[in-house]
């Protein structure tokens, strides 16, 4: 998770378009498949695929009581870093301080969210919350915050995701970013919006490299049975 917290950092350091999609694609293509396809999905502000239902149901309430808790700031403390970050993440990297032993891998992050998202009752996923919050690094915490808020803040549109997928699994920069668009939108059409399929791609290329279970070419091809 350190790792992804790096590179958005290092891509809301720039507005040019063609460095963050560099710096992206260097960070996805140092990244294992799964890995590589969590953090498409963060990347784009979302703590699960487009296609699911599943939602954190964690308010900004919850999420400042934490920071407090956590940080041991005050109302009027906290109040001040909103006001001059106007970001609740922000405002989680700058009051959390860092321990020895904190850091997640970007997978367990991706676990603990769906245990959340599966939590009933604020108890329970305020539990789980302050958990997860105690197990990283303040900057760590920075986007993690933002992922649960769904707003990144670093300049990121999903279009300069799918380019930056492109350049790290594509052959030429052209045909790869038109293969990854045009199946990324019969993804959404079919409502499998899952990253699996294009961190894998290199090894998949087969027709509109969507995995057959969740393209409706690729069913209507198979024989039918009886």
């Amino acid at each position: 998770m350190r790792r992804l917290a790096e590179t958005c950092e290092a891509i809301a350091a720039t507005t040019k378009k063609l460095l963050k999609t560099a710096v992206l694609a260097d960070y996805l293509k140092s990244r294992t498949t799964d890995e590589a396809t969590v953090s498409a999905m963060f990347l784009s502000g979302r703590a699960f695929p487009a296609w699911e239902e599943t939602t954190l149901q964690v308010g900004g309430s919850l999420l400042w009581r934490v920071v407090a808790e956590l940080s041991g700031k005050n109302e009027a403390d906290l109040t001040a870093a909103y006001r001059k970050h106007g970001d609740l993440g922000a405002v989680a990297g700058e009051v959390l301080t860092e321990k020895a032993g904190q850091g997640l891998n970007i997978l367990e992050v991706a676990d603990i969210f769906r245990q959340i998202a599966a939590a009933r009752g604020p108890a329970a996923k305020t539990a789980l919350v302050r958990d997860l919050l105690t197990r990283v690094t303040p900057l760590e915490a920075k986007y993690i915050v933002k992922i649960m808020t769904g707003d990144l803040r670093i300049g990121l549109k999903e279009s300069l995701v799918e380019d930056a997928i492109a350049r790290a699994y594509g052959g030429t920069l052209a045909g790869a970013l038109e293969a990854v668009q045009r199946a990324s939108m019969l993804a959404i059409s079919e409502r499998h919006c899952n990253w699996r399929w294009i961190a894998s791609w290199p090894r998949r290329r087969c027709g509109c490299f969507i995995p057959w279970d969740s393209c409706w070419r690729a069913r209507s091809l198979r024989p039918r049975k009886g």
